[in-house]
This record gives structure tokens, sequence and C-alpha cells, in this order.
């Protein structure tokens, strides 16, 4: 399938990208309101409600603005790259559920955790950014499998 003809039958098929989409798809974590679409042979998520989606996008924003100097940049001009941009939706998430359920083995669900912060919180300004950075920076994407030949 041509990736431009692909990309726009994305966008059309999923007009509320999940802003967590990466991990989502590495199955780190689950969410109330992701919506699963299989698009020839890939997997997309979309978001079922419109101020969750916002949310995930402000809190998003918010770390990926405060991540600068844990992931080692001076700044950010557009998308990070694919294993930092991993490294702030994981860590973030996980950082998350150590500040609300520390004891927690289950996957974190990331809407429940948002709602959480902001019933808590009342902005994502007022989180302790410096908690979530360490778990940003402490993240460890799962090593690569080497092909045994």
């Amino acid at each position: 399938m041509d990736e431009d003809k692909y990309r726009e039958t994305y966008r059309s098929v999923n007009p509320l990208q999940c802003p967590f989409e990466k991990t989502l798809t590495s199955r780190r974590c689950v969410c109330d309101e992701m919506d699963k679409i299989h698009l020839a042979d890939r997997e997309c998520v979309g978001c079922k409600d419109k101020q969750s989606w916002q949310n995930c996008r402000d809190f998003l924003e918010l770390l990926r603005n405060n991540a600068k100097f844990a992931l080692k940049l001076t700044e950010i001009e557009g998308p990070l790259p694919h294993g930092k941009e991993i490294k702030v939706q994981n860590g973030s998430v996980l950082g998350l559920q150590k500040l609300f359920n520390p004891e927690s083995e289950s996957k974190p669900n990331i809407s429940q955790l948002l709602n959480q912060t902001l019933d808590k919180y009342k902005l994502f300004e007022n989180l302790p950014l410096d908690q979530l950075m360490q778990s940003i920076v402490n993240f460890k994407a799962r090593a690569t499998r080497k092909d045994k030949k």
C-alpha cells in the first residue's frame, strides 16, 4: 500500500488518534477510552472521548516540554524521535502509577490515572514533575531481540 494513501485513510478512519498510541500498541498500558482499529496489516489506536483525548494531549505536551533535560536535548522542534517518545509516554504513565498506586502490579490505565491526576491536582502543571522526570529518565525500553543464526 502506498504510504501517502495509507496515512490519508488512517486520518479518515481515526480522527482522534490516541496521543499514547505508541505505549498502547507496545502493550505496556491500557486505557478505558482506547478504540483499536485495524487498517491493512497495522494496528491503530484512537480515542472514544474528545475530552479524554484532549487531556492526554495536554499532559503529554507538558511532559515533552519539561523533559528536554531528561532526554538530553537542547530544544524540541517537531515530533520526538521514536525512542525518546517511548520514554516520555511510558515513563510518564509509570510515574503516575507510582504516584497514585505505588504497590500496583497491574498495567497502568491511562485514562484512570489522568482523571485521578486532575481530581487531585486540578491542573497537570501542579503535578510533582520532578518525580515524573525521574520515571522518564529511568524507563528502559525492551531490549531488541537478536536473531539466532
